[in-house]
């Protein structure tokens, strides 16, 4: 896998692109109209693969495919990282000018479950000092890797949809991640949480059970959000997460994924301070992306249990 993107590499670097299995010499100069950026990365079982992201500033690539600025995949590995052009796996992929509201979608493939890194290896012909972020969207999280490489853990999953190269941070991004551990409540603590009427968990029957007693509510982890007075609690007897805001807030829907991204839970048109969400016991990572009627918080929860 090295040894063919790095020929493609030399092959970019002398202005000479690859498209599909064939080359075609580009009619741009060799001057700085091209910018460049070399990204590495190395999967869990340590399989490495090089990209490129090049701009042209006079505009003579595109995002999607063109014939000559974009190198595709010609065999594709079970652990890998590419660029995503119409649903087409890519390891060059040349665009328009540079735009740092834009962003690049990746395609990463694990078949072994572990910590996978993306660094920045080099960029080229670049004027201005820029900002280099991996987006998330599963998580809605800005890492830069301007400076630092980019590390996470995944499970042996392909992901097509969640990881993106970006240049600018967004304004609304809201992310709180947090750790949850189990911790004991009395029997007080969990009186309140557990009268939800029965207008605010209509939505399933499996989550409206709020007949709890003292042993039921014993485990649960807590954490809190001061600008929405925001409350999250499992509850271990039941395997439920009770959540629950303040003030003049409402929760208007809640959608559990796990963490590879799929939907394990939804639940909408909630209009009430407090919801139950009864989990599957088989995932102890969990993200929630909890939506009011003021914002959307995104967190990363890691249950404790027991057994």
């Amino acid at each position: 896998m090295r040894k063919a993107t790095l020929l493609l590499l030399l092959t970019f670097c002398n202005f000479i692109f690859a498209s599909n299995t064939t080359t075609t010499t580009s009619n741009i100069d060799s001057d700085n109209s091209i910018q460049i950026i070399r990204l590495n990365y190395t999967a869990p079982n340590s399989a490495s693969r090089e990209l490129l992201l090049a701009f042209t500033s006079d505009n003579a690539a595109t995002d999607g495919v063109d014939y000559g600025y974009d190198a595709t995949v010609s065999s594709p590995f079970t652990n890998d990282l590419n660029w995503l052009i119409e649903d087409n796996r890519y390891v060059i992929q040349g665009v328009g000018a540079f735009d740092n509201n834009k962003q690049y979608l990746f395609g990463l493939y694990n078949e072994f479950s572990g910590e996978a890194t993306i660094e920045i290896t080099s960029l080229e012909d670049f004027d201005t000092d820029i900002d280099i972020y991996i987006y998330d969207a599963l998580l809605n999280t800005y890492t830069s890797v301007k400076d630092t490489a980019y590390t996470v853990t995944l499970d042996a999953e392909n992901y097509t949809d969640r990881f993106y190269i970006a240049f600018n941070q967004s304004e609304e991004n809201t992310t709180d991640e947090t750790t949850d551990e189990t911790t004991d409540d009395t029997h007080d603590e969990t009186t309140d949480d557990d009268n939800t009427t029965a207008d605010e968990d209509s939505n399933t029957d499996e989550d409206s059970d709020d007949t709890t007693s003292e042993e039921d509510t014993t485990d649960s982890a807590e954490d809190t959000n001061t600008n929405l007075g925001l409350k999250i609690r499992y509850i271990e007897g039941l395997n439920q997460l009770k959540i629950s805001v303040k003030n003049n807030n409402t929760i208007s829907s809640v959608i559990v994924y796990n963490n590879k991204g799929t939907v394990l839970k939804t639940k909408q048109n909630i209009n009430a301070k407090k919801t139950n969400v009864r989990l599957n016991r088989r995932n102890k990572r969990l993200i929630l992306h909890i939506t009011t009627n003021t914002k959307t918080i995104i967190k990363q929860i890691v249950l404790s249990r027991r057994n």
